[in-house]
């Protein structure tokens, strides 16, 4: 394990608060620039995020989630998808966004992920590795594995949130009945592990010792607990957003196509750009071959 939790000795989490300082230190430098300003709204999303991030890596919760609870580790879990993600996503402004999202590589991955079956797939996957009890056993023995499982757990809430934010430019945006529908079936589907911890009638994590000594309740209620807290939790923000979508829908079937913005056009010539030079490479290669 990698330690044995006490409410009396606080662990300080150095790297938690150094990625964090980069983090807020990288933004303000990005956004003081005229090109990419950023408004209130979306520093406060920001800086929001970063506290998120903060609380869900350093002491307590860190360290309950890692040596001792897996309710903790629930409460872990939803502070980075369900909040920092989507708030982290929320303060890039669109030209930021847009720059950090061009390079080639990041472009065809995020083509890729965005795309709403692939993104439910994707992020069940990243809930599911990460929730098994071998995962969870081996990210309490080592604190560089926990900060991997951490990492999984933002980029699962940068696939969950993508559909519905569309911050990445030049990609087909969904219908509003269409996101409340995406966001009901992520609801559901990544939540699967929790039916496991509530209906089963013993302890699945022995990596997780001292329930009754630091919490005052047995191993297989904080199991229950965490299954009860990742299905609450999930459904109260994202059935939260879906009835909010929902409620905003326009009646007007013309009103709901969105606005073309010029960054959009850009993305798209740009992948234009990429493809034809890609064809015209494969038919250089292939000329080449056939002259051998």
């Amino acid at each position: 394990m990698i330690a044995t939790f006490s409410w009396t000795a606080p662990q300080f989490h150095l790297g938690s608060l150094l990625v964090v300082l980069a983090l807020a230190a990288w933004y303000l430098e990005a956004t003081r620039s005229g090109a990419v300003p950023a408004s209130k709204r979306q520093r406060w999303s920001f800086f929001s995020a970063l506290a998120m991030v903060l609380i869900a890596t350093s002491w307590p919760v860190a360290d309950l989630a890692h040596s001792t609870s897996l309710a903790a580790l629930v409460v872990q879990r939803l502070l980075l998808v369900l909040g920092a993600a989507p708030l982290l996503m929320l303060g890039l402004p669109d030209a930021l966004a847009a720059r950090l999202t061009r390079p080639a590589p990041i472009d065809w991955l995020v083509i890729r992920l965005a795309r709403p079956g692939i993104a439910i797939i994707t992020t069940t996957a990243l809930l599911a590795v990460t929730g098994v009890p071998g995962t969870v056993a081996w990210s309490c023995q080592n604190p560089w594995v926990a900060a991997l499982m951490s990492l999984a757990m933002l980029i699962a809430g940068f696939v969950l949130f993508q559909p519905i934010l569309d911050k990445v430019p030049g990609l087909p945006k969904m219908s509003p009945l269409g996101k409340v529908g995406y966001l009901v079936a992520q609801s559901v589907a990544p939540t699967f592990l929790s039916f496991a911890w509530i209906i089963a009638n013993r302890a699945l994590y022995s990596s997780f010792t001292d329930q009754r000594r630091v919490l005052h309740i047995s191993p297989l209620a904080d199991q229950q607990a965490a299954g009860y807290i990742a299905k609450l939790g999930t459904f109260s923000v994202l059935w939260t957003i879906a009835y909010i979508k929902f409620s905003k829908m326009p009646n007007d079937e013309t009103a709901e196509q969105s606005e073309l913005r010029w960054i959009d056009v850009e993305r798209s010539l740009d992948r234009a750009e990429r493809r034809g030079q890609f064809v015209k490479q494969t038919e250089t290669k292939q000329g080449e071959a056939e002259k051998e």
